[in-house]
């Protein structure tokens, strides 16, 4: 291969791997692939003249103090100007990358598959996922793979040589470790959530409400005036809370933070993605509500169901509005008709917007306005 062919092939493989980190998976290998990913990124491009994103920039180091970098305008320009034997080769290394990437997103789902069932069997509810995966070949069956996971509160950036099956085992050996830890968590935060209930009248109903609709997972955004900080933000302040995508929301005098629910038992339940932080859910909730007066809550709930047309989860949607008069909690439950219009309304303009898909709208008891397929 003669050195500018060579050249050529490496920034293609540099434009295949930003593309594919920056638009998915999502493109269809039985339609024309770089007319997709055309497309893709004039929309993303147009989105950033608009200030509704911000293009990411990649630098590559060459050699001797220099560099190479792009972004998806660069990419773009590329697209249009190239040469049709540069577009095969690109055509080409984007196919072999999105079926390479497909197979590792594959690979992951397995392993977080077994070891969730294997977690499942020690009767405690242990978080687990895989953040990155990649691998490379050393023999037959034997690999030399790089992960960064997030097991209990910890994460874990490793490399491990041997098969898929001596990882898998590799992680169930971590989980169970981490079990122990896990197990003093859920007690305390047990504990913590006791001891709010009996201290703030109408906590124990609105909680029981909230959780009645968590099948396995689902996310509260609790939007206030006022809302209190999490621990694990202390020393920050909110421009670096925003900047690093910790979770913090704000638009004009409102401020917003999600929380993650989780069915860790029968009837046992835990409120976000830190293990560190449940226990000290049920504090922050009532101190962001004495702050703030009022709480605008959604609640979104997963179903098992598969929406057939986006082949997204099903969602429930659930709205709250919770206030505290003379320390006791109430609450009043949007009906469907009201959060579908609020979800369905600019703010901005008053312009009607379209549904979010796959979504079940909830109101009290049966009320409901669907906005998925056949519905």
């Amino acid at each position: 291969m003669h050195k500018r062919d060579a050249r050529d092939l490496g920034r293609i493989r540099w434009y295949v791997d930003y593309v594919l980190d920056l638009v998915g998976m999502g493109l269809d290998e039985s339609k024309d692939l770089v007319a997709q990913v055309r497309d893709k990124l004039e929309e993303v491009v147009e989105r950033s003249r608009k200030g509704e994103v911000v293009i990411p920039e990649q630098s590559i180091y060459l050699e001797k103090g220099r560099d190479f970098t792009f972004d998806a305008e660069d990419i773009l320009k590329f697209l249009k100007e190239a040469q049709p034997e540069q577009l095969d080769v690109f055509s080409r290394e984007l196919l072999r990358e999105l079926r390479r990437r497909k197979r590792l997103s594959e690979e992951v789902d397995r392993i977080e598959e077994e070891v969730r069932r294997y977690v499942k069997s020690l009767g405690i509810y242990v978080p687990f996922s895989i953040l990155e995966y990649d691998r490379f070949r050393l023999g037959r069956n034997r690999y030399h793979y790089m992960f960064k996971a997030e097991i209990s509160a910890h994460r874990y950036l490793d490399e491990y040589e041997g098969t898929l099956d001596e990882l898998i085992e590799l992680f169930k050996k971590v989980v169970r470790s981490e079990s122990r830890e896990i197990s003093r968590l859920i007690k305390r935060a047990r504990s913590e959530g006791e001891r709010w209930i009996r201290e703030v009248g109408g906590l124990s109903e609105f909680l029981s409400e909230l959780e009645s609709h968590v099948i396995e997972v689902a996310i509260l955004t609790i939007t206030g005036s006022k809302l209190a900080r999490p621990s694990t933000w202390r020393g920050l302040d909110d421009g670096a809370i925003i900047a690093m995508g910790m979770g913090l929301e704000k638009a004009g005098d409102l401020e917003a933070i999600k929380w993650d629910v989780t069915r860790a038992g029968p009837n046992e339940f835990v409120y976000g993605t830190n293990p560190h932080l449940w226990p000290e859910f049920y504090g922050w909730f009532v101190e962001s509500l004495r702050s703030s007066e009022v709480l605008s809550i959604i609640l979104r709930s997963f179903r098992k169901e598969v929406d057939e047309l986006t082949g997204l989860p099903v969602k429930e949607l659930r709205g709250y509005v919770v206030s505290m008069s003379e320390g006791k909690i109430t609450y009043r439950q949007l009906t469907a008709r009201e959060l579908f219009e609020a979800h369905t309304t600019d703010s901005a303009t008053g312009e009607r917007i379209e549904p979010e898909p796959a979504v079940i709208y909830c109101g009290p008891g049966d009320d409901r306005i669907y906005s998925i397929r056949g519905t």
